[in-house]
């Protein structure tokens, strides 16, 4: 297994092409590497199996969109079911040197409509899944954008259906330009619209790449399930294309679904968003084993509950099982990587995001910018080759070798792994970390698949929203009794359906709207029981 903590490079390596005929390249080298994905493409007609098919059908996405009238410098907002073949149309919109801006499809629809008011007149590039999800607004989206186009057929008149097809010119985009416009999560406000260019997303996956090219073969298979508009997911689709590993993208990620895949396919890597691992702990237990074969569970969203650790790497029987944990955000890329092996998951704790590496650095500093000393808490710093290169309508960006706020509260330790405390908007007074109080319950209380805890509108107490299993009767006295174990006595819970949560496009639970939607609810119920 690699030294994650040995991963630094003076000089991140430089892409082969620019992200938008990297396909065509990669075709041209490795034509045969499985590209697959478990549901049917429905805006494209031909089949979808290996790079040179993934390439053809690139340029068949690049001659419709010519043919609809988008030149290089055109901005195009992208709204399409999450499927891997977003991403083919974002290769696509790179080929002719237009910009695309990858919304996700989960998003509210006010705030898709203010994401198109910031991009400025943005040609609106919909699949039959997301004109149903803004047909509605066909007046709004009239004075938003420039036109609608649909890569499907359409009754709609005010939609242009991309059926024709007109030979597409090449004219991609320098290394160091703009290429795709993703978004960040979103859980604690409106998302924030953030630009990446070929060599910031190669910036991510550098230290993932080095991985790959030493320690991959092409007999694995890496699957992933993730937000397929997500910058992880554009700077994965490079990572794959570069170093010709065979990719599997699940669309569905419904537990008998992943089980057909996991046996028919036999992964060796498997990678998905922290909520969704959750709901694949029951496949864990099936007699069948579908995850016996995987020797990577590999997550780069968000830290991972020991529990979920623990029982993905109990259901691996490949020797050298382990859970790879990367720290980062949208705008930054990852900053710190960190291995956990099966014999040292009983003793994890996600509060250690682990080392840099790959041109990643980090520092501690305190309110005033005054860096501090090993094992003190503070704001976290980085710098990294992956970072962004602007949001959409904000300021300039500082230089490449300035730190950027993580936006996090954390500690540098004596090995010099990074100990993540809270996010600073978050943080309640007195609490040294909530993230650990939320990993201490969901340990202590196993009939739960989610609990978040949440600032009251106060910001000077927190209550709790939680998850049962399907089938559980969830115990109010039992989780108080636990709450004031963990040192939150007088801990008010709400019972919800995971199914209910409001969540992002990569299943984070979207904090802000959990809290408007209940804060008023626990204030009423606390002022009760006071009362009584």
């Amino acid at each position: 297994m690699p030294d994650i903590s040995a991963l630094k490079l003076d000089v991140v390596p430089e892409p082969t092409a620019a992200l938008g005929i990297l396909p065509t390249v990669a075709a041209e080298k490795y034509p045969d590497t499985p590209f697959l994905s478990d549901t049917p493409w429905r805006t494209y007609d031909g089949p979808v199996t290996n790079f040179a098919e993934f390439a053809q059908a690139v340029d068949d996405y690049a001659d419709r969109l010519w043919a609809g009238g988008i030149r290089h410098g055109d901005v195009v907002a992208v709204v399409q079911r999450n499927h891997i073949e977003v991403e083919g149309v974002m290769c696509a919109l790179g080929k002719i040197g237009a910009l695309p801006a990858l919304l996700s499809s989960a998003m509210e629809t006010g705030e898709l409509l203010e994401c198109f008011a910031r991009l400025d007149h943005p040609y609106l590039l919909v699949d039959s899944f997301g004109l149903s999800r803004l047909a509605e607004h066909r007046h709004a989206l009239r004075l938003l954008t420039r036109g609608v186009l649909c890569l499907e057929e359409t009754d709609e008149d005010w939609v242009v259906p991309l059926q024709e097809r007109v030979a597409h010119t090449a004219a991609p985009r320098d290394e160091d330009e703009w290429f795709v416009i993703t978004h960040s999560s979103g859980t604690t406000g409106a998302p924030k619209m953030a630009a990446h260019s070929t060599r910031s997303l190669f910036g991510m996956v550098a230290p993932m790449i080095m991985i790959f090219r030493d320690q991959y073969s092409p007999q694995d298979l890496n699957a992933k399930h993730l937000s397929f508009v997500h910058a992880r997911t554009c700077a994965g689709t490079l990572a794959s294309l570069e170093t010709a590993m065979p990719a599997l993208a699940i669309a569905d990620p419904d537990p008998v679904n992943v089980k057909r895949l996991m046996l028919q396919h036999r992964p060796t890597s498997l990678e998905t968003h922290p909520n969704v691992y959750i709901q694949w702990e029951s496949l864990a237990d099936d007699p069948d084993r579908p995850f016996q074969h995987v020797e990577r569970f590999i997550s780069t969203f968000d830290a991972m509950h020991p529990r979920t650790v623990r029982t993905l790497l109990n259901a691996s029987e490949h020797p050298r099982a382990h859970y790879f944990q990367a720290y980062g955000q949208t705008e930054s890329g990852p900053i710190c990587l960190r291995i956990v092996a099966r014999e040292e998951s009983a003793d994890y704790s996600p509060r250690n995001v682990g080392h840099s590496g790959g041109g990643m650095e980090i520092r501690i500093v305190d309110e005033n910018g005054v860096e501090q000393p090993a094992n003190t808490p503070g704001f976290i710093e980085t710098r990294s080759p992956g970072r962004m290169r602007g949001y959409v309508g904000g300021s300039p960006m500082p230089p490449q070798d300035a730190w950027w706020p993580m936006g996090d509260i954390g500690r540098l330790l004596d090995d010099g792994s990074l100990e993540l405390l809270d996010r600073i908007v978050e943080h309640v007074d007195g609490v040294d970390s909530l993230l650990e109080k939320e990993d201490h319950l969901l340990e202590a209380l196993p009939e739960l698949v989610e609990l978040v805890l949440i600032k009251d509108e106060d910001d000077s107490s927190v209550f709790a929203v939680a998850c049962p299993r399907p089938g559980t009767n969830p115990d109010p006295e039992r989780f108080r009794a636990v709450a004031a174990e963990a040192g939150l006595p007088d801990l008010d819970v709400r019972f919800w359906e995971w199914e209910a949560m409001p969540v992002t496009g990569s299943y984070k639970v979207r904090r802000s709207v959990l809290r408007r939607k209940l804060a008023g609810r626990i204030q009423r119920t606390t002022t009760a029981r006071k009362e009584a």
